[in-house]
Protein backbone atom coordinates (compact mmCIF):
# COMPACT_ATOMS: atom_id res chain seq x y z
CA UNK A 1 0.00 0.00 0.00
CA UNK A 2 1.37 3.42 -0.99
CA UNK A 3 2.00 6.05 1.63
CA UNK A 4 -0.46 8.96 1.42
CA UNK A 5 2.40 11.44 0.89
CA UNK A 6 3.44 9.45 -2.18
CA UNK A 7 -0.09 9.49 -3.62
CA UNK A 8 -0.58 13.22 -3.03
CA UNK A 9 2.83 13.94 -4.53
CA UNK A 10 1.96 11.95 -7.65
CA UNK A 11 -1.37 13.79 -7.94
CA UNK A 12 0.51 17.09 -7.76
CA UNK A 13 2.94 15.98 -10.48
CA UNK A 14 0.02 15.08 -12.76
CA UNK A 15 -1.48 18.54 -12.21
CA UNK A 16 1.71 20.01 -13.75
CA UNK A 17 1.12 18.29 -17.11
CA UNK A 18 0.27 21.43 -19.07
CA UNK A 19 1.88 24.01 -21.34
CA UNK A 20 4.26 21.41 -22.79
CA UNK A 21 5.42 19.92 -19.46
CA UNK A 22 4.94 16.16 -18.99
CA UNK A 23 5.51 13.84 -16.05
CA UNK A 24 8.54 11.65 -16.64
CA UNK A 25 9.91 10.89 -13.19
CA UNK A 26 13.51 9.77 -12.90
CA UNK A 27 14.96 8.70 -9.55
CA UNK A 28 18.53 8.30 -8.39
CA UNK A 29 19.90 4.76 -8.25
CA UNK A 30 22.89 4.30 -6.00
CA UNK A 31 25.01 1.17 -6.44
CA UNK A 32 26.88 -0.07 -3.39
CA UNK A 33 30.05 -2.16 -3.33
CA UNK A 34 30.13 -4.77 -0.60
CA UNK A 35 29.78 -8.48 0.08
CA UNK A 36 26.37 -9.77 -0.94
CA UNK A 37 23.73 -9.27 -3.60
CA UNK A 38 21.22 -7.01 -1.82
CA UNK A 39 21.95 -3.88 0.20
CA UNK A 40 20.75 -5.68 3.33
CA UNK A 41 23.22 -8.52 2.74
CA UNK A 42 25.98 -5.98 2.15
CA UNK A 43 25.12 -4.15 5.38
CA UNK A 44 25.05 -7.38 7.39
CA UNK A 45 28.38 -8.49 5.91
CA UNK A 46 30.03 -5.18 6.87
CA UNK A 47 30.00 -6.33 10.51
CA UNK A 48 29.23 -2.74 11.63
CA UNK A 49 32.22 -1.29 9.73
CA UNK A 50 30.92 1.59 7.56
CA UNK A 51 34.17 1.72 5.55
CA UNK A 52 33.17 -1.59 3.96
CA UNK A 53 30.04 -0.23 2.25
CA UNK A 54 31.28 1.94 -0.60
CA UNK A 55 29.27 3.86 -3.16
CA UNK A 56 30.24 3.00 -6.71
CA UNK A 57 29.91 6.55 -8.01
CA UNK A 58 30.80 5.58 -11.59
CA UNK A 59 27.90 3.12 -11.83
CA UNK A 60 25.38 5.14 -9.82
CA UNK A 61 22.82 7.48 -11.33
CA UNK A 62 22.14 10.72 -9.44
CA UNK A 63 19.51 12.02 -11.84
CA UNK A 64 16.37 13.23 -10.11
CA UNK A 65 13.45 15.02 -11.73
CA UNK A 66 9.70 14.61 -12.11
CA UNK A 67 8.69 16.75 -15.07
CA UNK A 68 10.27 17.55 -18.41
CA UNK A 69 9.66 20.11 -21.12
CA UNK A 70 10.63 17.87 -24.02
CA UNK A 71 10.98 20.65 -26.57
CA UNK A 72 13.98 22.08 -24.67
CA UNK A 73 14.87 19.13 -22.39
CA UNK A 74 14.38 21.29 -19.28
CA UNK A 75 13.77 19.13 -16.22
CA UNK A 76 12.41 20.01 -12.79
CA UNK A 77 11.76 18.28 -9.52
CA UNK A 78 8.13 18.63 -8.39
CA UNK A 79 7.34 19.11 -4.71
CA UNK A 80 3.88 19.75 -3.32
CA UNK A 81 5.40 21.95 -0.61
CA UNK A 82 4.55 25.64 -0.72
CA UNK A 83 7.28 28.25 -0.67
CA UNK A 84 6.24 29.05 2.89
CA UNK A 85 6.74 25.40 3.90
CA UNK A 86 10.11 25.41 2.15
CA UNK A 87 11.39 28.05 4.55
CA UNK A 88 11.97 25.04 6.82
CA UNK A 89 13.76 21.80 5.98
CA UNK A 90 11.59 19.39 3.96
CA UNK A 91 12.21 15.95 2.46
CA UNK A 92 13.93 16.09 -0.93
CA UNK A 93 15.06 12.50 -1.49
CA UNK A 94 15.94 9.21 0.16
CA UNK A 95 18.56 7.87 -2.27
CA UNK A 96 20.65 5.96 0.26
CA UNK A 97 19.98 2.40 1.41
CA UNK A 98 16.87 2.02 3.54
CA UNK A 99 14.35 -0.41 4.95
CA UNK A 100 11.20 0.27 2.97
CA UNK A 101 9.13 -2.91 3.20
CA UNK A 102 8.08 -5.42 5.82
CA UNK A 103 9.99 -8.03 3.82
CA UNK A 104 13.20 -6.02 4.19
CA UNK A 105 12.48 -5.43 7.88
CA UNK A 106 12.26 -9.19 8.39
CA UNK A 107 15.79 -9.63 6.99
CA UNK A 108 17.65 -7.47 9.53
CA UNK A 109 16.99 -6.45 13.11
CA UNK A 110 16.32 -2.82 13.97
CA UNK A 111 19.22 -2.84 16.37
CA UNK A 112 21.72 -4.12 13.81
CA UNK A 113 20.45 -1.88 10.99
CA UNK A 114 20.10 1.28 13.07
CA UNK A 115 23.53 0.84 14.60
CA UNK A 116 25.07 0.49 11.15
CA UNK A 117 23.09 3.45 9.75
CA UNK A 118 24.35 5.66 12.59
CA UNK A 119 27.96 4.58 12.07
CA UNK A 120 27.67 4.99 8.29
CA UNK A 121 26.18 8.47 8.69
CA UNK A 122 28.79 9.66 11.20
CA UNK A 123 31.65 8.24 9.15
CA UNK A 124 30.46 9.78 5.88
CA UNK A 125 29.95 13.22 7.38
CA UNK A 126 33.74 13.50 7.03
CA UNK A 127 34.31 11.79 3.65
CA UNK A 128 32.49 14.24 1.36
CA UNK A 129 30.15 11.47 0.14
CA UNK A 130 26.97 13.26 1.14
CA UNK A 131 28.11 16.52 -0.47
CA UNK A 132 28.96 14.74 -3.74
CA UNK A 133 25.60 12.94 -3.87
CA UNK A 134 23.68 16.16 -3.10
CA UNK A 135 25.64 18.17 -5.66
CA UNK A 136 25.11 15.58 -8.40
CA UNK A 137 21.38 15.36 -7.65
CA UNK A 138 20.98 19.13 -7.46
CA UNK A 139 22.71 19.58 -10.81
CA UNK A 140 20.44 17.06 -12.54
CA UNK A 141 17.52 19.55 -12.69
CA UNK A 142 17.00 23.29 -12.95
CA UNK A 143 15.11 23.50 -9.65
CA UNK A 144 11.81 22.71 -7.95
CA UNK A 145 8.29 23.31 -9.22
CA UNK A 146 5.89 24.02 -6.32
CA UNK A 147 2.15 24.74 -6.17
CA UNK A 148 2.96 28.45 -6.01
CA UNK A 149 5.71 28.65 -8.59
CA UNK A 150 9.16 27.59 -9.73
CA UNK A 151 12.24 27.89 -7.51
CA UNK A 152 15.63 27.80 -9.30
CA UNK A 153 18.26 25.51 -7.77
CA UNK A 154 20.39 28.56 -6.96
CA UNK A 155 17.74 29.55 -4.37
CA UNK A 156 17.71 26.15 -2.63
CA UNK A 157 20.07 24.59 -0.11
CA UNK A 158 20.41 20.94 0.80
CA UNK A 159 21.60 18.83 3.70
CA UNK A 160 21.86 15.14 4.51
CA UNK A 161 20.43 14.05 7.86
CA UNK A 162 19.89 10.85 9.81
CA UNK A 163 16.25 10.51 10.84
CA UNK A 164 16.14 8.19 13.81
CA UNK A 165 13.34 5.69 14.34
CA UNK A 166 11.63 6.58 11.07
CA UNK A 167 9.59 3.96 9.21
CA UNK A 168 8.72 1.04 11.55
CA UNK A 169 11.49 2.29 13.85
CA UNK A 170 14.25 1.98 11.25
CA UNK A 171 16.58 4.94 10.70
CA UNK A 172 16.72 6.72 7.35
CA UNK A 173 19.47 8.82 5.83
CA UNK A 174 17.67 11.51 3.84
CA UNK A 175 18.38 14.60 1.83
CA UNK A 176 16.35 17.64 2.82
CA UNK A 177 15.97 20.98 1.08
CA UNK A 178 14.81 24.48 1.91
CA UNK A 179 14.80 27.96 0.47
CA UNK A 180 18.04 29.75 1.19
CA UNK A 181 17.48 32.26 3.99
CA UNK A 182 17.42 35.87 2.76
Amino acid sequence: MRQSRVKSGQDFELSLQKDGWIVKATSPRLKWIGEGYTNIEKIKNCKQDPTKLILNENESSFIKYDIIYEETNQVREAKKYTKEQLKGWMLYSEPFFKIASVGDANKISKTEYNSFAEKFYEYNLTTGLFDRVMENMKNSSEGIETPDGFIPKSDIEYRTVLLKFNWLGYHRITIQCRLKPN
